[in-house]
């Protein structure tokens, strides 16, 4: 850490930290006095609408046909629920025990749908209270040490106010996303990592591949970072999810599963919501439709799938050399690389899958606390990938299309500056590092 980052008191990094609020509010607030129709769906709204406890049904309508097809041919989940009926039901079938669950909850009395809002508040909230402590995590033990517990909750309070208005993390909870949940465990799994913990790590980056495969790449970045304990414990945990699978679903929906992941990455996704690579070819190609599904996916496109191929092969091989490359890796920067690279990879990334860049602000947040320079540069990132930039949608259907692409190009811009503008020294020991 430098010297200059000690100096700076908890004092001033509650003001920075207030006054990094108050510019994502005041550029909210001026869009929408400036363009007022263009902004019924401004993540103010959302999060408005998040705290009034008025969350949608995405991932219980999902899960809820997927159950169904279950119900009807035990044997064909994917092949019905998809294949047939056209419905997007694109989750694992260890998904459908989480819907089970919530359909358990009648036994204490509790409608199933309340079940899964309780379980989404709770995991919201906890994501609140777990990036709270990342950020003091980062902050210089002296700080800590000397602040006061009022100082400190101060700290907890502005980033809970600042997630609430981050569009990846409060629009996964306002429609009714599982998505909220899983950004829960990979924050956590993030602080625990911080903190020097390996096995809890693993096992709750294993969990979220339950309902999320993609993270499952996380072994292959273990093995070549030499952390056999995590790379352990995530093997045991993903072999737990797969003889789950196998057990309760049969083999024949776990292969056919597999199938369908084939499928999308075939095909991909035109929607706007599709902030991928792949979700901007689409759309500047005219390739499917980017306002509706009730078409279905894209008709597959051979050079959509080959630059989506390429292009998530250049992310992964960024995220896996360069951390080697710059003497940081198995530091929390390098594991918050690799969730970003696994998430931009990915075919189809909706906007709500951005909710762990949310951490990646925070760990630039000590730098941008002594430089004002970093502290606007974050600023301009934060409210690219924060505010809905609703006055674009009329491009939709012209040659600026690739505009909407807003969360995309804000990752794709904190991705690389998190690679190639960590310091070497503050990243290999991340109890001492502001960049850890």
């Amino acid at each position: 850490m430098s010297e200059e980052l000690q100096k700076v008191s908890l004092a001033q990094v509650t003001h920075r930290l207030a006054l990094f609020l108050c510019g994502v509010l005041l550029f909210e607030c001026l869009s929408i006095a400036i363009a007022p129709r263009f902004h019924s769906g401004s993540v103010l709204k959302i999060a408005k609408d998040s705290l009034l406890l008025r969350v949608g049904n995405d991932s219980w309508y999902y899960m809820a046909q997927g159950d169904m097809a279950w119900r009807q041919h035990p044997n064909a989940i994917y092949e019905t629920a998809f294949f047939q009926r056209g419905v997007r039901f694109i989750y694992p079938p260890t998904s459908l025990l989480l819907y089970r669950a919530w359909q358990s909850a009648r036994c204490l009395r509790i409608p199933p749908f309340t079940a899964m809002i309780i379980m989404l508040l709770v995991s919201l909230l906890g994501t609140f209270v777990l990036a709270g402590e990342f950020l003091l995590c980062l902050l210089h033990a002296h700080m800590k040490a000397t602040s006061t517990q009022t100082e400190r909750w101060k700290i907890r309070i502005l980033v809970a106010m600042l997630a609430i208005v981050f569009l990846p993390i409060v629009n996964a909870y306002r429609v009714g996303q599982v998505q909220t949940l899983l950004t829960f465990l990979l924050v956590a799994s993030v602080l625990f990592w911080l903190r020097g913990g390996r096995i809890i790590p693993a096992i709750l980056i294993g969990l979220t591949c339950w309902l999320k495969p993609q993270m499952g790449l996380f072994l292959l970045w273990a093995l070549l970072r030499r952390q056999w304990s995590f790379a352990l414990s995530l093997c045991i945990t993903l072999l737990a999810g797969l003889m789950l699978s196998l057990g309760v679903f049969g083999w024949h929906n776990t292969v056919e599963y597999a199938h369908l992941l084939t499928y999308l990455s075939r095909h991909g996704d035109a929607l706007a919501t599709n902030q991928s690579l792949n979700g901007l070819l689409h759309r500047v190609m005219h390739v499917g439709s980017p306002v509706t599904w009730i078409y279905g996916y894209p008709p597959y496109n051979r050079t959509i799938y080959l630059a989506t191929l390429f292009s998530s092969s250049i992310t992964m091989a960024l995220a896996l050399v360069v951390p080697a490359l710059r003497h940081i890796t198995a530091s929390t920067t390098d594991f918050l690389l690799f969730a970003m690279a696994t998430t931009m990879a990915s075919p189809i990334a909706w906007e709500h899958h951005y909710g762990v860049f949310f951490l990646v602000f925070l760990l630039w947040m000590p730098e941008a606390f002594r430089n004002w320079k970093v502290f606007f540069a974050l600023l301009a990132v934060y409210l690219l990938m924060t505010d809905t930039w609703a006055p674009l949608t009329p491009l939709m259907f012209t040659r600026w299309s690739f505009l909407i692409s807003h969360v995309y190009f804000g990752g794709m811009i904190l991705f690389l500056w998190t690679l190639f503008g960590a310091h070497r020294e503050q990243s290999i020991h991340p109890a001492n590092s502001a960049l850890a």
